[in-house]
Protein backbone atom coordinates (compact mmCIF):
# COMPACT_ATOMS: atom_id res chain seq x y z
CA UNK A 1 0.00 0.00 0.00
CA UNK A 2 1.77 3.25 -1.05
CA UNK A 3 1.37 6.28 0.75
CA UNK A 4 -1.72 8.01 -1.29
CA UNK A 5 -3.79 5.04 -0.87
CA UNK A 6 -3.09 5.04 3.05
CA UNK A 7 -6.00 7.60 4.35
CA UNK A 8 -8.52 6.67 1.10
CA UNK A 9 -11.29 5.82 3.38
CA UNK A 10 -13.92 3.93 1.41
CA UNK A 11 -17.83 4.70 2.82
CA UNK A 12 -20.49 1.56 2.96
CA UNK A 13 -23.70 3.33 3.23
CA UNK A 14 -26.71 1.11 4.38
CA UNK A 15 -29.75 3.23 2.42
CA UNK A 16 -32.67 1.79 4.94
CA UNK A 17 -30.54 2.33 8.34
CA UNK A 18 -32.89 4.84 10.97
CA UNK A 19 -35.70 5.13 8.63
CA UNK A 20 -33.83 5.69 5.52
CA UNK A 21 -32.27 8.66 7.20
CA UNK A 22 -28.39 7.31 5.52
CA UNK A 23 -29.88 7.74 2.15
CA UNK A 24 -31.31 11.36 2.87
CA UNK A 25 -28.34 12.54 4.54
CA UNK A 26 -25.53 11.11 2.13
CA UNK A 27 -25.78 14.28 0.10
CA UNK A 28 -25.08 15.73 3.32
CA UNK A 29 -22.03 14.08 4.17
CA UNK A 30 -20.03 13.82 0.98
CA UNK A 31 -20.63 18.23 0.81
CA UNK A 32 -18.62 18.04 4.19
CA UNK A 33 -16.02 15.04 2.67
CA UNK A 34 -15.83 17.55 -0.21
CA UNK A 35 -14.69 20.67 1.88
CA UNK A 36 -12.47 19.21 4.07
CA UNK A 37 -11.09 17.53 0.88
CA UNK A 38 -10.77 13.73 2.26
CA UNK A 39 -10.16 11.23 -0.86
CA UNK A 40 -13.24 8.52 -0.42
CA UNK A 41 -14.95 5.88 -2.35
CA UNK A 42 -18.68 4.74 -1.59
CA UNK A 43 -20.63 1.64 -2.17
CA UNK A 44 -24.86 1.27 -1.21
CA UNK A 45 -26.10 -1.98 0.03
CA UNK A 46 -28.92 -3.20 -1.97
CA UNK A 47 -29.51 -6.59 0.49
CA UNK A 48 -28.10 -8.20 3.52
CA UNK A 49 -24.99 -9.34 3.42
CA UNK A 50 -23.31 -7.17 0.61
CA UNK A 51 -21.86 -5.00 3.06
CA UNK A 52 -19.23 -8.36 3.76
CA UNK A 53 -18.72 -8.56 0.78
CA UNK A 54 -18.19 -4.88 -0.23
CA UNK A 55 -15.58 -5.31 2.59
CA UNK A 56 -14.02 -7.97 0.98
CA UNK A 57 -13.75 -6.95 -2.47
CA UNK A 58 -12.36 -3.53 -1.28
CA UNK A 59 -9.63 -4.68 1.40
CA UNK A 60 -8.32 -6.95 -2.11
CA UNK A 61 -8.49 -3.61 -3.93
CA UNK A 62 -5.97 -1.79 -1.62
CA UNK A 63 -8.74 0.33 0.90
CA UNK A 64 -7.40 -0.10 4.86
CA UNK A 65 -9.79 2.53 6.40
CA UNK A 66 -13.51 1.70 6.02
CA UNK A 67 -16.65 3.70 7.44
CA UNK A 68 -20.13 2.65 8.32
CA UNK A 69 -23.07 4.67 7.49
CA UNK A 70 -25.70 2.31 9.11
CA UNK A 71 -26.13 0.75 11.90
CA UNK A 72 -25.23 -2.15 14.18
CA UNK A 73 -26.01 -4.58 11.45
CA UNK A 74 -23.97 -2.95 8.89
CA UNK A 75 -21.29 -2.44 11.15
CA UNK A 76 -21.45 -6.25 12.26
CA UNK A 77 -21.19 -7.48 7.97
CA UNK A 78 -18.31 -5.30 7.69
CA UNK A 79 -16.40 -6.63 10.82
CA UNK A 80 -17.35 -9.66 9.36
CA UNK A 81 -16.11 -8.89 6.26
CA UNK A 82 -12.97 -7.79 7.62
CA UNK A 83 -12.03 -10.96 9.67
CA UNK A 84 -12.96 -13.65 6.95
CA UNK A 85 -10.82 -12.06 3.90
CA UNK A 86 -7.05 -13.59 3.89
CA UNK A 87 -6.31 -10.15 1.41
CA UNK A 88 -4.44 -8.18 4.41
CA UNK A 89 -3.38 -8.31 7.75
CA UNK A 90 -6.40 -7.39 10.77
CA UNK A 91 -3.55 -5.11 12.02
CA UNK A 92 -3.59 -2.62 8.88
CA UNK A 93 -7.43 -2.50 8.76
CA UNK A 94 -9.21 0.47 10.60
CA UNK A 95 -13.31 0.85 11.00
CA UNK A 96 -15.20 3.96 11.78
CA UNK A 97 -18.85 4.61 11.95
CA UNK A 98 -21.22 7.52 11.30
CA UNK A 99 -24.48 6.11 13.35
CA UNK A 100 -27.60 6.11 11.29
CA UNK A 101 -29.60 3.23 12.95
CA UNK A 102 -32.28 2.65 15.43
CA UNK A 103 -30.17 1.07 18.05
CA UNK A 104 -26.99 2.34 17.92
CA UNK A 105 -25.42 0.10 21.01
CA UNK A 106 -21.55 -0.44 20.03
CA UNK A 107 -21.42 3.34 19.25
CA UNK A 108 -23.29 3.95 22.66
CA UNK A 109 -20.39 2.36 24.59
CA UNK A 110 -18.16 5.19 23.38
CA UNK A 111 -20.26 7.80 23.85
CA UNK A 112 -20.60 9.13 20.18
CA UNK A 113 -22.78 11.78 19.27
CA UNK A 114 -25.03 11.81 16.87
CA UNK A 115 -24.10 14.07 14.54
CA UNK A 116 -22.34 14.05 10.93
CA UNK A 117 -19.86 16.89 12.17
CA UNK A 118 -18.66 15.55 14.79
CA UNK A 119 -18.51 12.03 13.59
CA UNK A 120 -16.49 13.19 9.97
CA UNK A 121 -13.99 14.61 12.22
CA UNK A 122 -13.61 11.52 14.52
CA UNK A 123 -12.73 9.94 11.05
CA UNK A 124 -10.83 12.72 9.98
CA UNK A 125 -8.32 12.60 13.45
CA UNK A 126 -7.21 8.87 12.58
CA UNK A 127 -7.32 8.86 16.41
CA UNK A 128 -6.95 4.91 17.04
CA UNK A 129 -8.68 2.25 19.57
CA UNK A 130 -7.96 -1.49 19.70
CA UNK A 131 -10.83 -3.31 20.48
CA UNK A 132 -11.70 -7.11 21.53
CA UNK A 133 -13.86 -9.28 18.88
CA UNK A 134 -16.26 -12.03 19.32
CA UNK A 135 -15.50 -15.33 17.54
CA UNK A 136 -18.44 -17.83 16.93
CA UNK A 137 -17.91 -21.06 15.50
CA UNK A 138 -20.92 -22.91 14.32
CA UNK A 139 -23.43 -25.20 12.40
CA UNK A 140 -24.72 -24.30 9.26
CA UNK A 141 -26.59 -27.37 7.72
CA UNK A 142 -23.84 -29.70 8.60
CA UNK A 143 -20.77 -27.47 7.53
CA UNK A 144 -18.70 -25.73 10.09
CA UNK A 145 -18.73 -21.83 10.20
CA UNK A 146 -17.36 -19.02 12.18
CA UNK A 147 -19.27 -15.35 12.68
CA UNK A 148 -17.75 -12.33 14.45
CA UNK A 149 -18.96 -10.03 16.75
CA UNK A 150 -18.09 -6.43 18.31
CA UNK A 151 -20.81 -5.86 20.77
CA UNK A 152 -23.05 -8.43 22.00
CA UNK A 153 -24.34 -12.18 20.84
CA UNK A 154 -27.53 -13.98 22.40
CA UNK A 155 -28.93 -17.26 22.54
CA UNK A 156 -32.71 -18.78 23.57
CA UNK A 157 -35.04 -15.70 24.42
CA UNK A 158 -32.85 -13.18 22.89
CA UNK A 159 -32.01 -14.43 19.69
CA UNK A 160 -35.53 -15.02 19.40
CA UNK A 161 -36.71 -11.61 20.42
CA UNK A 162 -33.89 -10.50 17.36
CA UNK A 163 -35.23 -12.45 14.97
CA UNK A 164 -38.98 -10.88 15.46
CA UNK A 165 -37.21 -7.46 15.76
CA UNK A 166 -35.85 -8.20 12.32
CA UNK A 167 -38.77 -9.30 11.22
CA UNK A 168 -40.53 -5.98 12.13
CA UNK A 169 -37.81 -3.58 10.78
CA UNK A 170 -38.58 -5.42 7.32
CA UNK A 171 -41.86 -4.84 7.14
CA UNK A 172 -40.93 -1.04 7.86
CA UNK A 173 -41.33 -0.92 11.42
CA UNK A 174 -37.52 0.76 12.30
CA UNK A 175 -38.18 2.70 15.64
CA UNK A 176 -36.42 2.64 18.84
CA UNK A 177 -39.02 0.69 21.16
CA UNK A 178 -38.73 -2.30 18.32
CA UNK A 179 -36.90 -4.49 20.56
CA UNK A 180 -38.85 -3.79 23.55
CA UNK A 181 -42.15 -4.69 21.28
CA UNK A 182 -40.60 -7.76 20.03
CA UNK A 183 -39.48 -8.81 23.45
CA UNK A 184 -43.30 -9.06 24.88
CA UNK A 185 -44.83 -9.98 21.94
CA UNK A 186 -42.54 -13.01 21.76
CA UNK A 187 -42.73 -14.02 25.06
CA UNK A 188 -46.24 -15.29 25.03
CA UNK A 189 -45.20 -18.22 22.50
CA UNK A 190 -41.65 -18.72 23.78
CA UNK A 191 -40.44 -22.23 25.27
CA UNK A 192 -37.35 -22.39 27.21
CA UNK A 193 -33.80 -24.26 25.40
CA UNK A 194 -32.48 -27.21 26.32
CA UNK A 195 -28.97 -26.95 26.44
CA UNK A 196 -25.70 -27.75 27.94
CA UNK A 197 -23.03 -25.29 28.62
CA UNK A 198 -19.60 -25.38 29.14
CA UNK A 199 -17.77 -22.20 30.74
CA UNK A 200 -14.53 -21.95 33.09
CA UNK A 201 -15.13 -25.34 33.85
CA UNK A 202 -18.27 -25.30 35.20
CA UNK A 203 -20.91 -27.95 32.85
CA UNK A 204 -24.53 -26.27 33.20
CA UNK A 205 -27.52 -28.69 31.93
CA UNK A 206 -30.87 -27.91 32.01
CA UNK A 207 -33.49 -25.30 30.42
CA UNK A 208 -32.64 -21.53 30.28
CA UNK A 209 -34.45 -18.44 29.42
CA UNK A 210 -31.82 -16.75 27.75
CA UNK A 211 -28.22 -15.86 27.28
CA UNK A 212 -26.31 -12.87 26.66
CA UNK A 213 -22.92 -12.68 25.24
CA UNK A 214 -20.70 -9.28 26.16
CA UNK A 215 -17.98 -7.96 24.38
CA UNK A 216 -19.56 -4.59 24.99
CA UNK A 217 -22.06 -3.74 27.40
CA UNK A 218 -25.59 -2.08 25.65
CA UNK A 219 -27.97 -4.11 23.48
CA UNK A 220 -31.34 -3.84 22.57
CA UNK A 221 -31.65 -0.59 21.76
CA UNK A 222 -30.19 0.78 25.26
CA UNK A 223 -30.40 -2.27 27.65
CA UNK A 224 -27.97 -3.43 29.40
CA UNK A 225 -27.73 -7.27 29.92
CA UNK A 226 -23.81 -7.45 30.54
CA UNK A 227 -23.23 -4.02 32.36
CA UNK A 228 -19.90 -4.89 33.75
CA UNK A 229 -18.24 -5.49 29.97
CA UNK A 230 -15.21 -3.82 28.95
CA UNK A 231 -14.33 -3.97 25.37
CA UNK A 232 -11.07 -4.32 25.27
CA UNK A 233 -10.04 -6.43 28.14
CA UNK A 234 -9.84 -9.62 26.75
CA UNK A 235 -12.73 -11.37 28.44
CA UNK A 236 -16.43 -11.74 27.24
CA UNK A 237 -19.12 -10.86 30.16
CA UNK A 238 -21.60 -13.77 30.00
CA UNK A 239 -24.99 -13.25 31.45
CA UNK A 240 -27.11 -16.80 32.11
CA UNK A 241 -30.91 -16.81 32.88
CA UNK A 242 -32.29 -19.23 33.83
CA UNK A 243 -35.60 -20.63 32.81
CA UNK A 244 -38.30 -18.90 35.27
CA UNK A 245 -41.81 -17.53 34.96
CA UNK A 246 -42.99 -14.66 32.17
CA UNK A 247 -44.59 -12.92 35.00
CA UNK A 248 -41.62 -12.88 36.74
CA UNK A 249 -39.52 -11.38 33.16
CA UNK A 250 -42.15 -9.07 32.61
CA UNK A 251 -41.64 -7.45 36.47
CA UNK A 252 -38.18 -7.16 35.56
CA UNK A 253 -37.70 -5.54 32.25
CA UNK A 254 -37.28 -2.22 33.88
CA UNK A 255 -33.76 -3.88 35.04
CA UNK A 256 -32.57 -4.36 32.01
CA UNK A 257 -32.43 -1.17 31.48
CA UNK A 258 -30.48 0.36 34.39
CA UNK A 259 -28.24 -3.02 34.52
CA UNK A 260 -29.38 -4.42 37.58
CA UNK A 261 -30.80 -7.48 35.80
CA UNK A 262 -27.95 -9.47 36.87
CA UNK A 263 -28.95 -9.25 40.61
CA UNK A 264 -32.41 -10.83 40.07
CA UNK A 265 -32.91 -13.99 41.24
CA UNK A 266 -32.18 -16.87 38.51
CA UNK A 267 -29.78 -15.27 36.38
CA UNK A 268 -26.24 -15.99 36.86
CA UNK A 269 -22.92 -14.04 35.55
CA UNK A 270 -19.50 -15.32 34.58
CA UNK A 271 -16.13 -13.79 32.63
CA UNK A 272 -14.63 -15.64 30.01
CA UNK A 273 -12.42 -16.36 26.84
CA UNK A 274 -14.19 -19.35 25.94
CA UNK A 275 -17.79 -20.98 26.48
CA UNK A 276 -19.10 -23.91 24.19
CA UNK A 277 -23.43 -24.31 24.34
CA UNK A 278 -24.88 -27.69 22.71
CA UNK A 279 -28.62 -28.23 22.12
CA UNK A 280 -29.70 -31.29 24.43
CA UNK A 281 -33.10 -31.17 22.33
CA UNK A 282 -32.88 -33.59 18.82
CA UNK A 283 -36.49 -32.18 17.68
CA UNK A 284 -35.76 -28.75 18.64
CA UNK A 285 -32.92 -26.14 15.95
CA UNK A 286 -31.53 -23.37 17.62
CA UNK A 287 -29.93 -20.25 16.81
CA UNK A 288 -27.87 -16.95 17.72
CA UNK A 289 -27.49 -13.87 17.52
CA UNK A 290 -24.42 -11.79 16.66
CA UNK A 291 -25.07 -7.53 17.10
CA UNK A 292 -28.46 -8.49 16.14
CA UNK A 293 -27.84 -10.48 13.02
CA UNK A 294 -29.13 -14.37 12.81
CA UNK A 295 -26.61 -17.30 12.42
CA UNK A 296 -27.33 -20.83 12.51
CA UNK A 297 -27.88 -23.97 14.29
CA UNK A 298 -25.25 -25.16 16.80
CA UNK A 299 -23.23 -26.32 19.04
CA UNK A 300 -21.47 -22.52 19.14
CA UNK A 301 -17.91 -22.47 20.49
CA UNK A 302 -17.29 -18.55 21.57
CA UNK A 303 -14.18 -17.19 22.03
CA UNK A 304 -13.04 -13.67 22.51
CA UNK A 305 -10.15 -12.06 20.26
CA UNK A 306 -7.95 -9.48 22.08
CA UNK A 307 -7.39 -6.16 20.74
CA UNK A 308 -7.47 -7.20 17.00
CA UNK A 309 -9.79 -4.40 15.41
CA UNK A 310 -8.95 -0.82 15.17
CA UNK A 311 -11.26 1.54 15.53
CA UNK A 312 -11.56 5.11 14.45
CA UNK A 313 -12.95 7.01 18.07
Amino acid sequence: MNEKQKYNFFFIINPNAGKEEAKHKWPLIERILGQKNIKYSFAFTEKQGDAEKITIEKISEGFRYFVVVGGDGTLNEVVNGIFKQNSEAYSEIHLGLIQMGTGNDWSRYYGFKNDIENSVKRIENINIKQQDVGKIIFNDNGESKEAYFINVAGLCFDAVVVKATNAMKERGQRTKSAYLIALLSSLIKYKPWDLKIKINGTELCGKFLSISIGNGKYSGGGMMQTPDAIIDDGMLDVTIYEDMPKSKVVKNVKKLYDGTVTKVSGVKTFRCKTLQIENLNPQSVIFAETDGEIIGNGPYTITVMHKVLNILS
